[in-house]
């Protein structure tokens, strides 16, 4: 299915068409769950924590995240914390808040299996570019930014990232509004790629002709994607579409 869109929009390319193709980037070009972990080990590292939370910090100090963790709490559970000692867990998950949404811990993000060539080939191919992502500009805009440069991914005119303007927003009505706008440009084909159902769900009222592929990582658990969506877990350009 990825070679096919590639070939896709070489072909719109030709003929002098537009084509898009839009990226979600946690958990869909990028896999998160390091930064998870990073956070978390932080959080044992503290003196101040190891003090006041002796027997959970313990605990911690060899915790491992996996990329099916949505948030924190399979990761605690796993290590042994069952919630039941609520001082620690509002201490430990306003840590988290602070720091995942946050420039500071986006260095420990890693990339899905062929993301960067993938996108590659896209811009290659003659197609435009987005990262519209949920992350807003204050807290995350200076970070996203940099990190984009460092993986080498093209960002430029044509290859744009987009957050949301404040962290209010709603991330499923942001991401419809922004398509809505894009649908204005005169792009013959958009393709988009997103691991949270509800923004799938959301889009797919307003957008129906957006080509939308579910990114099957890990979610927030708050709807599931259209049935009739193809799946992918990773970009590597020979795998079979499920």
């Amino acid at each position: 299915m990825l070679s096919q869109i590639i070939v896709n929009i070489q072909a719109l390319s030709e003929r002098g068409l537009k084509s898009l193709v839009v990226f979600d980037l946690d958990s869909t070009l990028f896999d998160v769950s390091p930064r998870l972990e990073r956070i978390l080990l932080d959080f044992a590292a503290s003196p101040l924590n190891q003090k006041k939370f002796p027997e959970q910090v313990a605990l911690l100090k060899n915790i491992k995240t996996l990329r099916t963790d949505w948030g924190i709490q399979g990761a605690l559970q796993r290590a042994g914390l069952d919630g039941h000692h609520p001082e620690f867990q509002e201490a430990i998950r306003i840590y988290w808040q602070k720091n995942f949404f946050s420039n500071h811990y986006l260095q420990f993000d890693d990339l899905y299996e062929g993301a960067l060539e993938f996108v590659l080939a896209l811009e290659k191919a003659g197609a435009e570019l987005a990262y519209l992502t949920g992350r807003d500009v204050e807290r995350m805009g200076v970070g996203s930014a940099e990190i984009l440069r460092q993986w080498d991914f093209p960002l430029h005119e044509k290859a744009t990232l987009v957050l949301k303007p404040h962290r209010s927003m709603d991330d499923a009505q942001f991401k419809t509004d922004w398509f809505i706008e894009a649908d204005k440009k005169g792009y013959e084909k958009i393709y988009f790629f997103e691991n949270e159902p509800v923004n799938l769900v959301h889009l797919s009222q307003f957008c129906p002709h957006v080509e939308m592929i579910f990114f099957e990582s890990t979610h927030a658990g708050k709807a599931q994607p259209p049935e009739a969506l193809p799946r992918i877990m990773n970009f590597l350009l020979n795998q079979k579409e499920s």
